[in-house]
């Protein structure tokens, strides 16, 4: 019987567990923005930005590459 209820408490601490860390996750699996108006702009701004400076990197490599492509040294 002792068993039985060490089981259940330590199945409970663990199922609990892992509850409580998927709060920190949203359906697809990405990371929730923190709660709160302010909290959750400010994130997706910086997360906005992020991505803004992604894209132009990528853009500039993009526009080097067709760079040299297009030179022709003779």
């Amino acid at each position: 019987m002792k068993q039985f209820v060490l089981g259940l408490l330590v199945g409970s601490v663990v199922t609990g567990t892992v509850v409580g860390a998927g709060t920190f996750y949203d359906s697809k699996g990405n990371i929730k923005a923190p709660g709160g108006a302010v909290q959750q702009f400010d994130y997706f701004r910086q997360r906005q930005q992020q991505l803004d400076i992604q894209r132009m990197r990528k853009q500039m490599e993009q526009q080097d590459l067709d760079r040299k492509l297009d030179h022709h040294p003779c």
